[in-house]
């Protein structure tokens, strides 16, 4: 993986997460929810998977980077 698609990556993945994150509150604000939950939980739990997300999906794209980069040296 080179470099720019590393940052590329990266970066589409934040805004996917800062997408899914803003948009899981404004539904659950307007009143759709996709499950039986109160308010403040149900924005917790969006909240809590969109950062779980970016921190396995981000984890995972530097080790297939640091890996190709470690075979480049």
């Amino acid at each position: 993986m080179s470099d720019r698609i590393f940052e590329a990556s990266v970066v589409t993945l934040f805004w996917l997460v800062a997408a899914w994150i803003i948009g899981g509150i404004s539904l659950a604000v307007a009143g759709i929810h996709w499950a039986n939950l109160e308010l403040p939980l149900l924005i917790s739990l969006t909240v809590i998977t969109g950062l779980v997300v970016l921190l396995l999906g981000g984890g995972a794209l530097l080790y297939f980077w640091g890996k190709n980069y470690m075979s480049r040296a």
